[in-house]
């Protein structure tokens, strides 16, 4: 008879809640009271077991397990999910002692990956952890893989914690891998300012990993946007900045200081990061984009307005630099960026 394995797919209560013997055996009319007694027992306990994995208290999961084997000794099945239980437990402890504790705590919480449930929820709860780990020991902009603490959280389901702790990260470095994470918080936030760091995320680093898993579905198809609406075929995502707010999907660029986005990051063995050089493609594509941004922002500002020359010269800067996306622009009326 298949038990603890009913984890997997099992939605927990708040609170264990005693079964009534009776009404889970309701094949086992007849049984003697002793029986639907030991079974009630039983099911208690896997609940309570289960409740404990759920929430990474792997001792008293142990403990309760070590009551359920006393009361079936010849349970294999039970047994089975004990040894896993005290193993993970051991684990555990010997992760938070290592040298690295958040990426020992990392490998198994991918070693449950695949799981949901009961041992789903373990598994967050280990990203959390790790998370944890990690920011106490490098800061809200330390690495595992290239990630910092706020993706973890994103991971665990830890939206707001995430949010907070990718804020802090910006404010120590502004990279575009945390910027796009920030742009993933806020936007799983509802909150209005996620395109906005989605933009300065594109505007660094638009060959990022990340643009490819936003969360924001309008901002991950730019680059498509690029190549199939307006036909760039050279490093469209390059363009993804331009084109998102031309298109309006992204706002204008009010307080990015385009002269200080620098390049992009890679991440070396050994889990360092290090600045990424973009093949000769990228780099000169992304710095015409960053130079159509520029004349797009200086065509839009009050001051070039006033004279009339400026938003001319910005204007034949921004067709020689992307005739189809100036078209573009001159279709909706000239003013992407008006009120910006």
């Amino acid at each position: 008879m298949r038990q603890l394995s009913l984890f997997e797919g099992r939605k927990l209560t708040a609170e264990p809640v005693p079964l009534d013997g009776a009404a889970g055996l309701s094949s086992g009319a007849g049984a003697p009271a002793g029986q639907l007694d030991l079974f009630a027992r039983r099911t208690l306990r896997l609940s309570l077991a289960a409740e404990a994995i759920a929430a990474g208290d792997l001792g008293e999961a142990r403990r309760v397990f070590a009551e359920l084997a006393a009361l079936h000794p010849a349970d294999a099945e039970i047994r089975r999910q004990s040894e896993r239980v005290a193993a993970l437990e051991l684990s555990v402890e010997r992760a938070r002692g290592s040298a690295a504790p958040a990426a020992a705590l990392l490998a198994i919480a991918r070693s449950l990956e695949p799981a949901s449930g009961t041992f789903g929820s373990l598994h967050r709860v280990l990203l959390r952890r790790t998370a944890e780990a990690l920011r106490e020991a490098e800061g809200d902009d330390g690495r595992i893989e290239g990630q910092p603490p706020g993706y973890y959280w994103l991971a665990a389901g830890d939206v707001a914690e995430a949010h907070t702790s990718l804020l802090h990260a910006v404010e120590a470095r502004r990279s575009a891998r945390a910027l796009f994470l920030l742009g993933d918080a806020a936007t799983s936030l509802g909150e209005p300012a996620a395109r906005r760091f989605y933009l300065e995320a594109l505007l660094r680093d638009p060959f990022d990993a990340a643009l490819a898993s936003a969360r924001d579905e309008a901002v991950r198809g730019l680059p498509d946007v690029a190549r199939y609406e307006l036909e760039i075929e050279e490093e469209p995502a390059a363009w993804s900045a331009p084109v998102g707010i031309v298109t309006g999907v992204l706002p204008p660029p009010v307080g990015i200081a385009l002269d200080e986005v620098g390049s992009g990051e890679a991440v070396a063995p050994g889990g360092a990061v290090v600045e990424q050089p973009w093949s000769t493609g990228q780099d000169e594509a992304l710095s015409r984009a960053r130079r159509f941004v520029a004349a797009l922002a200086t065509a839009s500002s009050r001051e070039a307005r006033r004279s009339g020359e400026a938003v001319i010269e910005a204007r034949r800067a921004m067709k020689q630099l992307a005739p189809a996306l100036f078209a573009a622009y001159m279709a909706r009326g000239g003013a992407a960026l008006q009120g910006g």
